[in-house]
């Protein structure tokens, strides 16, 4: 070959070149996901719920409408989660709500002081000192409707589908009942010496708890009663002391959890104490026990006033983190590792060790707030509710 001859690389043909684009622009793309999710992993305490939540509203749109529930307006109205969207127990029964506000059940009843509680699929509302009590699975619609001559005083479901109630009854003082998964009723004790205000059921059904009310050495004293549903007997009763008992539920397979009006007990199944909190010289204004592992604590420094401080515990009475608010909390809800506290200032969204984790002052006319798992918040209030998105 002489070497006058200019050597000539063969032209790139029309398909290489764009298979050569085709490979630089997906690796562009690929590293602002990357980007992105960094940035959003990062700058959030690697939370990933940051991440789900931008994949899950990445296409909402805009204009306001999703997320955006309406609903009979009432000072007594319940609001809970329920799967991707709203429960809502008002004085004309039950509604519940998909994640775009669509209402998919209602169940009427007139109720005059409704409470509302979802575990799972199943929710359950009913009326105190009424013997009306309804229960919806989120996709069967209703499953148990109770509508006796006794007061309902207590109701409780399980996260395994068990219920309970306490009731009154005549020619007795206090009576429970534990209803299974498929709603039927599996177990009734009898009290003819007892009330019995307050009872929780465990997970499997097999444990039942309440509170009796009676005294010793002629004082004022609340026992933690324990029943096994498969026995006549009572297992084991538990001195709880002079304290008037607000609340009581399992948390995990064999804890009992007890909310008085002085401290909070975490007892065994055995009746041992396994851990408590005294609020020592204030006063207990709200509390949740939404969260995982932890129970959200509002407590005041006065029975009136707004020096409001908020406490979270973990199962064995160990506090875990406090924040002094000096405001009054309008409304305080808990779900997986987030708190919500409305106050007349605003939003905010604390996690389990109380850091602020978003805030927004754009409320509206809201009076209660529903967290979320993911982080997100329903804002209700004034027959409305919204998305707030962190």
């Amino acid at each position: 070959m002489s070497d006058n001859v200019t050597r000539m690389e063969p032209e790139q043909s029309p398909n290489r070149r764009g298979l050569w684009k085709k490979i630089v622009v997906f690796a562009v793309v690929v590293a602002a996901v990357c980007g992105l999710v960094a940035l959003i992993l990062f700058s959030d305490g690697l939370n990933l719920d940051s991440l789900r939540r931008w994949v899950k509203y990445m296409n909402v749109s805009g204009d306001g409408s999703y997320g955006v529930y309406t609903f009979d307006s009432h000072s007594s109205n319940r609001y809970e989660s329920f799967g991707d969207g709203l429960a809502v127990a008002s004085v004309s029964g039950l509604t519940v709500f998909d994640e775009q506000g669509e209402e998919l059940f209602s169940l009427q009843k007139q109720m005059a002081l409704p409470q509302l509680q979802v575990r799972g699929d199943l929710a359950m509302v009913y009326d105190v000192g009424d013997g009306s009590l309804l229960a919806l699975h989120r996709k069967n619609g209703e499953v148990l409707r109770l509508e006796e001559n006794r007061a309902i005083l207590d109701a409780d479901l399980s996260d395994g589908g068990y219920l309970c109630t306490s009731s009154s009854a005549s020619g007795y003082k206090s009576v429970l009942s534990v209803y299974n998964g498929s709603q039927n009723l599996i177990y009734r004790w009898l009290s003819s010496t007892t009330y019995i205000p307050l009872c929780t059921v465990s997970a499997d059904g097999r444990w039942l708890a309440a509170v009796g009310l009676g005294q010793s050495g002629g004082a004022f004293e609340s026992s933690l009663l324990l029943f096994r549903t498969d026995s006549e007997e009572i297992q084991r009763s538990v001195s709880l002391g002079s304290q008037l008992i607000y609340d009581l539920m399992f948390v995990g397979d064999k804890t009992i959890c007890a909310v008085g009006e002085t401290s909070v007990r975490f007892l065994s199944l055995d009746g041992e104490l396994l851990g408590s909190y005294a609020y020592e010289d204030r006063y207990l204004k709200d509390f949740t026990d939404g969260g995982d592992g932890f129970l959200t604590l509002a407590v005041n420094m006065y029975r009136a006033g707004n020096r409001y401080t908020l406490v979270t515990v973990d199962e064995k009475g160990r506090e875990l983190a406090s924040v002094y608010l000096g405001q009054e909390i309008l409304d305080l809800s808990a779900c997986g590792r987030y708190i919500a506290a409305l106050t007349p200032e605003g939003l905010t969204v604390y996690t389990q060790s109380l850091s602020v984790y978003a805030e927004t002052v754009d409320t509206g006319s809201a009076t209660s707030v529903v967290m979320r798992k993911d982080g997100s918040v329903l804002l209700l209030g004034n027959g409305q509710g919204k998305l707030y998105l962190p």
